[in-house]
């Protein structure tokens, strides 16, 4: 087996590849940079408006995306996977499968951590040791569960011992757990103060007002990283963004205010980056007690939803309507849809009926209010499920809080957003298999373990492939989670900011952005 396995050998074998266009060049390690005027040059300052405010900083503690945004920068993952889907060398420099349940990674010998230590196994080692102690409670955790374990092999050479096949070991390495240091760990507080082999080094933070972040001088990949300093803020509202963009408080950020996306394409103190929907959004409902508990008023909620309404009028075509989490152009795109026919509101009523709950229904919304299109999408929610006599209260909220409420489930109905999908195993089993950390809905089910765990042990592309539609209907019919959209992510900076596109792993690393 070739050390490089690509998305279009991955597709070859699975029967087919679904081409993407409009791509540039990826923004991480191993690869090229974005096309651009000129050569890429050396210094400068970035100041990144992010959408939320981070939490933590330690990679197996991560809860909120807004974290990973950060902290993906300051550590290195073993595997990367760049624009067209191919697994690209990180601090692995190369790897190949020695059985079904068996994979050998060589390591790069010249990466060191912040602190001063050399990368070798041994760090592998631990990571990966430290995340699958059950004592120590990592959510991260469930995205390996059949990694028996991890041991060193040579210096800079280590052997992953699986329980089972692992059919999205090298996509899940690509978009989760980054390496660690056990005496990093120990010496300060990872989730206050991150200690990476990354291109930058955690310089400070400041709470409620920003992140920086400095380059590594000592980084394993020569000539990078580009820039001095990555400052991360994160401001409440998309127009604070965008006018910060314009006044050069920022010189890039995440989202704009997505009714004005066709003025400010034409732009010349603008750029955009490419876009694809690489990020799926959707409402959670919480099976774990009434009435949400009762499948009948969970498919009475989807069959009144109008996923066609809610892009028009909160986002502007700045999202795709789906129902699934991996729509095309992405190679696991399917088109199920078990609600196509909606909105059926006789439906939606009749069901409701047959619960027992009829009108009078009162329901809350969790979302945060940092995220305003996440409280306008409740507010036209709610305008919906009026209709079929559902009353829902919309509760905004801050991040910290929001997410503890998810913890503790004491919500009905949030919203939300997954920014792990480079494979589709990885949206699903930790949101929905019962022993996951992540299933937030508390949606327990025998049958869907089963299904999860099939889709999830099974090697062979072409039967993953085969299986995956049905696992997408069949959730769709549990209806716990309600996908109504994909947003298309893309970045907005100043016009003299290079090589900035967006990753199917949705990483925000600026090791190859440079300043023209």
């Amino acid at each position: 087996m070739s050390d490089r396995i690509t998305r279009r050998q991955w597709l070859d074998r699975a029967g087919g590849f679904a081409a993407g266009a409009g791509l540039g060049a990826l923004v991480g390690p191993g690869v090229r940079t974005a096309a651009a005027q000129g050569q890429p040059k050396r210094g400068g300052v970035i100041r990144a408006a992010t959408v939320d405010k981070p939490v933590n900083m330690d990679p197996g503690y991560a809860q909120l995306y807004s974290s990973l945004q950060v902290y993906q920068n300051v550590y290195n993952k073993m595997v990367y996977v760049d624009e067209s889907g191919q697994f690209v060398p990180g601090l692995a420099r190369s790897w190949k499968q020695e059985s079904d349940k068996t994979w050998l990674f060589d390591l790069v010998d010249n990466a060191v951590f912040h602190n001063g230590e050399p990368l070798t196994s041994k760090d592998v080692v631990f990571t990966f040791t430290r995340l699958l102690d059950a004592k120590n409670k990592l959510p991260m955790r469930v995205f390996f569960s059949p990694l028996e374990g991890v041991e060193a092999s040579g210096t800079h050479q280590v052997r992953f011992h699986l329980s089972r096949p692992f059919g999205p070991l090298l996509a899940v390495m690509s978009s989760a757990t980054e390496i660690v240091n056990e005496n990093a760990l120990k010496e300060k507080d990872p989730k206050l103060f991150p200690i990476g082999t990354g291109p930058y080094k955690f310089v400070e933070w400041v709470k409620d007002d920003h992140i920086t972040l400095e380059r590594w001088d000592k980084y394993h990949r020569a000539g990078r990283p580009y820039l001095d300093r990555v400052i991360f803020y994160a401001p409440a509202d998309d127009t604070v963004r965008l006018t910060g963009l314009q006044t050069g408080r920022f010189t890039w950020i995440q989202t704009v205010p997505p009714q004005r996306i066709p003025e400010l394409e034409k732009a010349r103190d603008i750029k955009s980056s490419p876009g694809r929907p690489y990020f799926p959004f959707f409402f959670m409902l919480n099976a774990s007690k009434p009435p949400l508990n009762d499948k009948r008023v969970r498919q009475a909620i989807a069959w009144a939803l109008d996923r066609t309404e809610i892009v028009k009028l909160v986002y502007f075509g700045s999202h795709v309507v789906t129902a699934e989490p991996t729509p095309e152009p992405s190679v696991w795109g399917t088109g199920v849809n078990a609600h196509k026919s909606g909105p059926d509101l006789a439906r939606a009523k009749q069901l409701l009926g047959e619960a027992g709950v009829g009108g009078g229904l009162t329901l809350t919304y969790l979302v945060k209010s940092q995220v305003p299109v996440l409280v306008k999408t409740g507010e036209i929610l709610r305008e919906q499920l009026k209709k079929v006599g559902i009353t829902l209260e919309v509760q905004p909220m801050e991040s910290g809080q929001y997410f503890e409420s998810l913890v503790g489930k004491k919500y009905d109905v949030a919203g939300a957003w997954w920014s792990v999908t480079v494979d589709p195993d990885m949206f699903y089993n930790p949101l929905q298999h019962s022993a996951s950390a992540w299933n937030f809905t508390g949606f327990k089910s025998e049958e869907a373990d089963r299904r999860l765990d099939a889709f999830r042990y099974t090697a062979s592309p072409v039967a993953r492939k085969k299986m995956y539609p049905e696992l997408v209907r069949w959730f769709q019919e549990e209806g716990s989670l309600i996908i109504f959209s994909n947003e298309i992510q893309r970045y907005w900076t100043k016009p003299n900011v290079n090589g900035v596109v967006p990753l199917p792993s949705l990483e925000l690393r600026f090791e190859d952005v440079w300043i023209a």
